[in-house]
């Protein structure tokens, strides 16, 4: 017996075949959709955890691997084999992460006095910042190949396009991005 969605369009005169490859389509694009966003979590909460490494540079190289891991497991989603395009994609990932860190920094030498505080303030700052970089670079990295394009082909001013706009709609919400928050939603994700 055919899905509904065939049932209906078979009787608006679609095929079917064409109504039952829709559907197997529409729900294998669902299924890798949905695996895709658990690796974005995943990933965006490793990112938050490297973005507390106190060692300038050190930070930067963990956040840069991660970003890159993260973008090869999608690729492997979709069906996409960028192990050509590997130094592109390091690249373009490490320079978010070094922007991300410049962020963090100028936010942090705004602040006249260094203190305990002052440090943790800043770790927790950078840590918000990488996180919110590593959930961006995989949502923007899923969109495209999504659609169908290769994601050899995004470049940084692309992802630092989408950033400044994610950050001018309101989109940025650092709570979101908490180690708190991020553990308990990778905790309720597993459970189901």
């Amino acid at each position: 017996m055919a899905p509904s969605a065939a049932k209906k369009a078979i009787q608006d005169g679609t095929p079917f075949s064409t109504a039952v490859a829709k559907d197997a389509v529409t729900v294998d694009l669902e299924n890798k959709s949905t695996e895709a966003n658990n690796i974005i979590r995943r990933y965006a909460l490793f990112s938050t955890a490297s973005g507390l490494i106190p060692f300038i540079g050190l930070d930067v190289l963990a956040a840069t691997a991660i970003q890159t891991k993260m973008v090869k497991d999608l690729a492997d989603i979709y069906g996409y084999d960028i192990d050509d395009q590997l130094l592109r994609t390091i690249i373009n990932t490490g320079i978010t992460s070094v922007g991300g860190r410049i962020l963090t920094q100028i936010a942090g030498s705004l602040a006249e006095t260094v203190t305990p505080l002052k440090m943790f303030v800043n770790g927790a700052t950078q840590a918000a910042v990488s996180g919110f970089l590593t959930l961006e670079i995989g949502n923007i990295y899923k969109s495209k190949m999504e659609l169908g394009e290769n994601p050899a082909d995004i470049s940084v001013m692309e992802i630092a396009n989408h950033m400044v706009s994610q950050i001018q709609e309101g989109k940025w919400d650092p709570n979101k991005l908490s180690l708190t928050n991020q553990l308990g939603g990778m905790f309720s994700a597993n459970k189901q």
